[in-house]
């Protein structure tokens, strides 16, 4: 009978024990999570991506060459005597970028070319460009903290001869990579705007955030009470 008395208080022992340590476990197991959420949100960043301008270029470069195929600009009577001229149709940030490539690209097929307008006849060939789109948008994951980028350009081009429109081309170039979230701002180009990233947010993120700040914030304070 002792025995059994004794059996029972010793159960009772360790079920109280247990329960008081119960408690200290659970602020382990949230001290712990949140110890490793801020090693990763922390750690050193590696080298850093591309930047939102070498996005927009690779792009812009795939987009002019595409439309450059759709377009036959061919050569007038004199054989080319009579530099094409580079022209833009449209007033837009990026129209350097546009004619920096085309001039590239129209070298490099051997075609002469000219981006002054000066004593240019009228009937001289020419070729127009304009940016139909041209942009960076950005969509950040909660959990990871990376942020998808999703670069789009869009140019159309207006080749014209002896005064008459003679083809027309329009190509569209998209872009897309993964970067981690703090290197955002680094990649982004302070001179030109239009190399921004414009960041769009899930609907069910602006209430999941929230949330998780207000869990994190809930647990520091309850390890914080229960410490003292």
């Amino acid at each position: 009978m002792r025995g059994t008395v004794s059996q029972q208080v010793d159960t009772r022992r360790v079920i109280a024990q247990r329960v008081i340590d119960r408690p200290v476990t659970i602020q382990r197991v949230v001290m712990l999570c949140w110890c490793l959420w801020l090693a990763i949100w922390s750690s050193p960043a590696a080298a850093l991506m591309a930047s939102n301008l070498d996005l927009l270029t690779q792009a812009t470069d795939d987009a002019v060459r595409v439309a450059l195929s759709r377009v036959q600009i061919t050569s007038g009577q004199d054989g080319w005597q009579t530099p094409l001229l580079l022209e833009s149709q449209d007033e837009h940030d990026a129209n350097w970028l546009v004619e920096q490539l085309l001039v590239e690209q129209l070298l490099a097929a051997g075609l002469p070319i000219t981006t002054r307008s000066e004593g240019v006849a009228e009937d001289a060939p020419r070729l127009a460009y304009r940016i139909v789109d041209l942009g960076i948008t950005g969509r950040g994951r909660l959990l990871s903290g990376a942020v998808e980028r999703r670069c789009h350009v869009t140019i159309g081009l207006h080749f014209s001869n002896q005064g008459e429109l003679v083809g027309v081309g329009e190509a569209k170039a998209v872009v897309a990579d993964r970067i981690p979230g703090r290197q955002l701002e680094a990649l982004q180009h302070s001179s030109h705007k239009f190399a921004d990233t414009n960041l769009e947010k899930r609907s069910w993120e602006r209430f999941a955030e929230p949330i998780i700040v207000t869990t994190v914030l809930g647990s520091l304070i309850y390890l914080f009470f229960s410490n003292r």
